[in-house]
């Protein structure tokens, strides 16, 4: 597999459709900003093949489709949830309750086992979503997306080295600027802060600066990941596109 080539062609894909086009870029904004849900609706489209950036519109059906991913992703995270519950739910209820002091604090542990648990599950969704959500965005069933023999086929035709790696390269290439970015703005606001001496009123600025960032390169990550991941799955019938 050709990683060079992927992530070219999901940079390119991205500087044409998204970057290039100020409407569209736009858009995806307040898609993302409607609670996300036309967004993951917008990620479907690419993930069914789109060659070009697809339009934003017919929000209504966005906003079903992201529903619809959404759902899959709550469903696949119900393990998670039950764990936590198992491993920290007395600590969770005594909060609830208002049953709880410092004491209490500093003598609770974690379920150490549950926890353990919950970070190999934590990795096997996260191998498991993506070719199960492009998968679902293609066929359009719930069943399909849960379908874990042809799921673990398509890796096998990928070749689970190759997923791994692509999985890997593509959480360094999104989460490394996005920490930089982020851990920046911290750094300079919060230095511009203390040497100004700045109040609650500054405070609030910074977290709103932040919040803009976030929203404004929020559609530019998205799209690049939704079309590199489609790459990658489309790579199991040997049929990545060249950019």
């Amino acid at each position: 597999m050709d990683f060079g080539l992927l992530l070219d062609d999901a940079l390119s894909y991205t500087k044409q459709g998204v970057f290039g086009d100020m409407n569209r870029w736009i858009k995806l904004i307040l898609a993302i900003i409607c609670i996300g849900l036309p967004f993951n609706g917008y990620v479907m489209r690419i993930y069914r093949g789109a060659h070009s950036a697809p339009e934003v519109d017919q929000w209504g059906t966005l906003v079903v489709d992201g529903l619809k991913l959404l759902i899959v992703g709550l469903i696949y995270a119900i393990p998670l949830f039950v764990l936590w519950v198992l491993a920290y739910g007395r600590m969770l209820m005594a909060i609830a309750s208002g049953n709880i002091n410092s004491v209490m604090i500093q003598s609770w542990t974690p379920n150490l086992i549950f926890v353990g648990l919950i970070y190999v599950i934590e990795i096997i969704i996260a191998v498991i979503v993506p070719v199960a959500s492009i998968r679902f965005a293609r066929t359009g069933s719930f069943a399909e997306a849960f379908n874990f023999s042809a799921i673990f086929g398509t890796i096998r035709k990928i070749g689970w080295i190759n997923y791994i790696i692509a999985l890997i390269l593509i959480s360094l290439v999104i989460g490394i600027p996005i920490c930089i970015i982020i851990f920046g703005m911290i750094a300079i606001g919060g230095i511009a802060i203390w040497t100004l001496g700045g109040g609650i009123a500054a405070i609030l600025g910074l977290i709103l600066a932040l919040v803009l960032v976030i929203l404004v390169l929020a559609p530019l990550f998205g799209v690049f990941q939704a079309r590199y991941m489609t790459l990658v799955y489309d790579s199991a019938d040997s049929s990545v596109p060249s950019p």
